[in-house]
């Protein structure tokens, strides 16, 4: 398994982790206490199904405007018509009928610290204990940009099949070009994964094609090793990689960007742009006070992901929104939330929480149709800091693509998935 062993591996796919460190007193915390999560993703769906399991007869509402959450886990290969987008769509209806969770289907507007309501779209008002909030990511403006015409894919479903259609009807000897903003933005090995697999349909289907990665840092943002070797490798006639690159505006009816590299401004165009803009945590955590001024994210106490906004206020931040330094992943978001339900359990009986938690994210990038490299990550508590820090020896990165790993990328995949949704 490319240095991991069967434990690691496990742990990497997602699957059902029991949260051992839980006193038995808490594992059945009959309370009836009412829990607000908001958000079907990663985090919420996780927290949801987890808090059912684990918290007796707690009232748990999950509140989303959706009806089924899109995986952006995986949806590279839609692009390439290797994964189907219906095999990443995960009705939420299952945590209902599984677990017992109830289901809002609304837009939570604001999250009020001070009465422990959550507001709705729809004018009502959910009353809680305990609020975990997983809004996932909006965006930065890009003067000019037109996500009609230059999609992000970044958040997956339609914006995943504009691209793929574009990518399928771009000419061969075209050009495809990926801007990357500067970290820290969500998954910050898929641009990059976004070019290899592209490459690879490239190189089969549109052998002339070409694909420019406009990158605002200052070098590849994560597993540095396995993309740059891809890149002068295998792809080195198709890819061009350009670093410290800054988009000033795009023109979506030229397809072109003003950018800016070293101190001198030009324009680049390409058949088909796929701006990914600077990322920020959703409006509802800025609207509702819980990110500072000056800030993109919400910081959190990561031994239980409260805001640190408003202390002691029972409202939990996780995922892309949350500013820990940890990864913003899928795969994260799923053992954060873990995290927070053991916390919250605890803290129902009256018990702190874990006073060493630890999260664990991975990436299994495809290179080529026929293999794929992995990496991961360990976070701990560090007490003297407050703070979640890098494990020694993490990032761990898989010495060159192999087929082994490309199925392994399948079975986490499933079982991420099947873990936070089913």
């Amino acid at each position: 398994m490319n240095g991991l062993n069967r434990r690691q591996f496990i742990q990497i796919f997602g699957g059902s982790l029991v949260l051992a460190s839980l006193p038995l007193s808490a594992l059945k915390a009959a309370t009836g206490a009412r829990i607000v999560v908001v958000g079907g993703g990663f985090g919420g769906a996780t927290a949801a199904k987890y808090l059912r399991l684990l918290g007796g007869d707690l009232s748990v509402t999950l509140v989303d405007p959706l009806a089924a959450h899109v995986s952006c886990v995986g949806s590279n290969l839609v692009l390439t018509g290797e994964t189907a987008l219906s095999t990443l769509t995960k009705p939420l209806a299952a945590l209902r009928d599984r677990y017992g969770v109830q289901l809002v289907s609304d837009r939570a507007v604001r999250i009020d610290p001070f009465t422990h309501q959550v507001r709705l779209a729809s004018g009502g008002t959910l009353p809680y204990e305990h609020v975990i909030v997983a809004p996932g990511i909006d965006f930065e403006t890009v003067p000019g940009h037109n996500f009609n015409v230059m999609p992000h894919a970044w958040i997956a479903g339609a914006q995943t099949t504009l691209l793929k259609n574009q990518l399928l009807a771009m000419p061969n000897g075209g050009r495809f070009i990926i801007t990357i903003p500067k970290t820290p933005f969500r998954a910050h090995s898929a641009p990059y994964e976004r070019a290899t697999v592209v490459a690879d349909f490239f190189l089969r289907n549109k052998p002339a094609s070409r694909i420019m990665i406009l990158d605002a840092n200052p070098d590849i943002a994560a597993m540095r090793r396995t993309f740059n070797a891809a890149f002068t490798g295998i792809y080195r006639n198709i890819v061009q990689y350009v670093p410290n690159v800054t988009v000033n505006s795009a023109d979506a009816t030229n397809r072109s960007l003003n950018i800016t590299r070293n101190g001198v401004t030009s324009i680049v165009t390409g058949n088909v742009v796929n701006v990914i803009p600077a990322q920020r945590a959703g409006r509802l955590l800025f609207d509702s006070g819980l990110v500072p001024s000056g800030s993109r994210f919400a910081p959190v106490n990561p031994l239980n992901y409260e805001t640190t906004q408003f202390p002691a206020s029972n409202v939990h931040i996780l995922g892309d929104s949350q500013a820990t330094g940890q990864a913003k992943s899928g795969h994260m978001a799923n053992s954060q939330a873990k995290i927070c339900v053991d916390a919250i359990i605890r803290a129902l009986v009256g018990l702190p929480p874990d006073s060493a938690p630890k999260t664990t994210a991975a990436a299994f990038p495809p290179i080529t149709r026929d293999t794929a490299s992995w990496s991961t990550t360990t976070f701990e508590f560090d007490p003297a800091t407050g703070t979640m820090r890098a494990v020694a020896g993490t990032p761990a990165e898989a010495a060159a693509p192999t087929k082994e790993t490309r199925e392994d990328m399948s079975g986490w995949v499933t079982n991420l998935l099947s873990d936070s949704f089913t």
